[in-house]
């Protein structure tokens, strides 16, 4: 059976890492509550930026 030599083949393959497993879940999780705490900032920054932007400036400095 072609499956059966495919899964073997397979199977001989490295291993998963069970620090990445477990590390995956976490960073997602610590990105999602930095941007999720943050957010409010960055939206006032864009607002200030298009309100400097709208007044006719084009320079910052």
């Amino acid at each position: 059976m072609p499956f059966v030599r495919l899964w073997t083949k397979a199977s001989r393959s490295r291993r998963l890492n069970i620090k990445r497993i477990i590390l995956f879940p976490v960073i997602v999780y610590a990105a999602y509550v930095l941007i999720d705490s943050f957010m409010p900032l960055f939206l006032v920054g864009f607002v200030v930026w298009l309100l400097y932007n709208w007044t006719g400036k084009r320079r910052f400095w």
